[in-house]
Formats: structure tokens, C-alpha cells, sequence
């Protein structure tokens, strides 16, 4: 299985993220993005929360050197809040239950609305 998704806009066909690291691991989500960013605009991280709440999938953005765009999605892959996450702050919590977020590059913010209906597959390695 291979450790990078590739993320898909169902409404506009349009690719989210070609290589989103896959964050699973209590460590792995800890660390997301802390320290070094998305290397490019298609880079950034799938993290997969521990239930399907707001809770579980606030973050913090310690350790960041610039803003992030953050995609929050329900248990069904649907975008329920997205937001652009400064750096150096303690939390940022979406405004619906999610079981999905992700990381990137504040352009993908752009690639989806509230309700889009995402894919998640395997990426090329």
C-alpha cells in the first residue's frame, strides 16, 4: 500500500492533491506538516482521526513557517470546513465533525467548496 493518495474534487474532476502523505499513526499526526511545509502547491497530508468529531480532528500549526489551507472531511469524504490555518497557534477546529483532514499548500483552498464530494486513491509511486 503505498503511502502517498492522490485527493480528487468529484464536482469539478479537478486534482486536489496529487501526493498527499498519509498521516495515520499517533506520531505521523503529531508531527503533519510541522518543521518543513508542502514542498509544492500539488504536496500535502491526508490525516486520518481517531473518531469523527470536532475534537479529534482540531490542529495546531506550532512549528509551521507560513499559513496552511486545511480541508476538513466527514466520514464520507465530503468537505464539511475549510480554512486558511496561520502559523504558531494552538488550535484551529472545524466547524463540523470530521474524520479526514487535509494539509497543504493554501491553494487548496481554492480546489474545494463546503460539500464537494472528495476521492481518495492510491498515487503513483
Amino acid at each position: 500500500m503505498s503511502a502517498r493518495r492522490l485527493i480528487v474534487n468529484e464536482r469539478t474532476g479537478q486534482v486536489v492533491l496529487a501526493r498527499a502523505r498519509l498521516c495515520a499513526s499517533f506520531f505521523s499526526r503529531l508531527v503533519g506538516l510541522s518543521f518543513h511545509g508542502p514542498n509544492a502547491v500539488s504536496d500535502g497530508a491526508l490525516f486520518v482521526c481517531r473518531s469523527n468529531s470536532r475534537r479529534a480532528s482540531a490542529i495546531h500549526t506550532l512549528g509551521l513557517r507560513s499559513a496552511i489551507g486545511v480541508v476538513w472531511l466527514g466520514a464520507d469524504h465530503k468537505v464539511v470546513d475549510k480554512k486558511l490555518a496561520k502559523s504558531w497557534r494552538f488550535a484551529h477546529v472545524p466547524s463540523a465533525p470530521a474524520m479526514y483532514y487535509l494539509e497543504a499548500d493554501p491553494a487548496i483552498l481554492a480546489r474545494t467548496e463546503i460539500g464537494d464530494q472528495l476521492r481518495i486513491d492510491e498515487a503513483d509511486a
